[in-house]
């Protein structure tokens, strides 16, 4: 082993002139790289010049999927149900399995029908936002609580929006409910936006937010829409056994005007099939917008969600995939299957990650949530003294490590990475020591 470390040592760091010529061939922008394209440059790096990567760029969950999920999916397949168009607002197995999920964890009372199976969050979110840009005349914009995942932004551009951020580093508790307060008062904000626990800060919203933004959600008739992608995963607290508390915080406690996506890429380890479920609102499920009618020709939000956005972009997703999420958010449900103590892993590499970063002279960036440290989760945010988050980035990819910027995530924190933990096992943590040890040696 010592003798692998000393070689890899020998490779980095990359020669600058050796990663100018990569963007000359490449045309990459080096002051605006995207997470593919960052994932690109680091395997053309691996190839040409043997330098072993530590990948951190890219948010992919690297958990075994369950066997409930492969065998549910046999099922439908077995069946034959790959030979018939599925129910394009979902099929009845998983919009049950939902509704009792969402009790069970969430203690929220639903109905079968406010539970639509979408291709993926990214889909429920594309739609979300499209009919919260839509739902009133004049209010075309989004309010991200940043950080947020880059793409979602890149939807509200597509959809023509506009977008707007809010910082939770500088704003948590009554300052971002303030805050909120300040950019509504315009009258063109169509909805809110965010992920808890946060991507990439990991800091989660607390019941007073949530109460608080619901409020003014409700309020202003503006849509509150909370992505769950990593459901159940701040670790601090135990919120894996069903039908007790504490519950997982959610918008669905205190408002009506909601939707609230549950992603089951992270949280269920079940990222292929592309396969998640929106909640939305019983409230606003039932509420007629006579602007959604000239938007999408339904005027019920319910309609507007289903027929308007899901039956019009991918009819739906695939039996198979139905299945194998419902079979899982059933044994959830049951106390058979504990995704959260499984996805716990996670915590525990990110723990030892963080460890290694801060002992060779880097600094977490968001690490406060309120009052309480931060937890540790998929995510961490890691600066370095002296460098911009861009010129970090790329020095990184130097000796092996590849990241993304905390700048594309809609953070004011530029001098930050974001880094994702998921495919660093604890065999790889030696490695990554090596790395981190060769670069504060070089830039001391």
């Amino acid at each position: 082993m010592r003798n692998r470390r000393k070689k890899l040592a020998e490779n980095i760091p990359l020669e600058k002139q050796h990663l100018d010529d990569i963007f000359n061939e490449t045309g990459f922008n080096s002051k605006n790289l995207s997470i593919r394209e960052t994932n690109r440059l680091a395997t053309i790096i691996n190839n040409k010049h043997n330098i072993e990567f530590v990948r951190m760029e890219m948010g992919i969950p690297n958990i075994p999927t369950s066997d409930i999920a492969k065998e549910a999916e046999k099922e439908a397949i077995d069946k034959g149900l790959q030979g018939f168009y599925p129910p394009f607002d979902g099929i009845p197995e998983l919009k049950k399995a939902g509704c009792e999920f969402a009790k069970a964890f969430l203690d929220l009372d639903l109905e079968n029908k406010h539970i639509i199976p979408t291709c993926g969050s990214l889909q429920g979110g594309y739609i979300s936002q499209a009919l919260a840009g839509n739902m009133i005349k004049g209010k075309k914009t989004i309010l991200y609580l940043d950080p947020t995942f880059p793409v979602t932004r890149y939807q509200a551009k597509f959809l023509g929006l506009e977008a707007i951020g809010i910082d939770l580093y500088d704003y948590r508790g009554e300052k971002l409910i303030n805050e909120i307060k300040k950019h509504v008062v315009n009258g063109q904000i169509g909805g809110i936006l965010w992920s808890s626990p946060n991507n990439p800060s990991w800091s989660c919203l607390n019941d007073f937010e949530l109460k608080e933004i619901a409020d003014i959600c409700d309020t202003n008739e503006i849509l509150a829409i909370e992505d769950l992608a990593y459901i159940g995963m701040d670790f601090r607290k135990d919120y894996s056994v069903p039908f007790s508390e504490p519950f997982i915080p959610t918008i669905g406690k205190y408002g009506k005007n909601w939707i609230t996506l549950i992603s089951a890429s992270k949280a269920f380890s079940f990222p292929g099939p592309r396969c998640a479920i929106a909640i939305i609102s019983p409230h606003i499920n039932e509420k007629k917008y006579t602007n959604l009618k000239k938007f999408c020709d339904r005027e019920q939000f319910g309609h507007a969600f289903s027929l308007g956005g899901l039956y019009v972009t991918t009819s739906g997703t695939s039996h198979t995939a139905q299945y194998g999420l419902a079979k899982m958010l059933e044994a959830a449900t049951s106390g058979e299957f504990n995704f959260i103590e499984i996805t716990s892993e996670y915590g525990r590499r990110a723990e030892k990650v963080k460890e290694i970063f801060l002992k060779y002279g880097f600094e977490q960036v968001y690490k406060k949530d309120m009052d309480e440290t931060v937890g540790n989760g998929f995510y961490l945010t890691m600066s370095y003294p002296g460098y911009g988050g861009n010129d970090l980035m790329l020095e990184l990819l130097r000796y092996g490590i590849s990241t993304i910027t905390l700048k594309s995530t809609g953070s004011v924190r530029h001098e930050g990475l974001r880094v994702c933990i998921s495919f660093i096992g604890l065999d790889e943590m030696p490695t990554l020591e090596n790395k981190l040890q060769k670069f504060m040696e070089d830039h001391k």
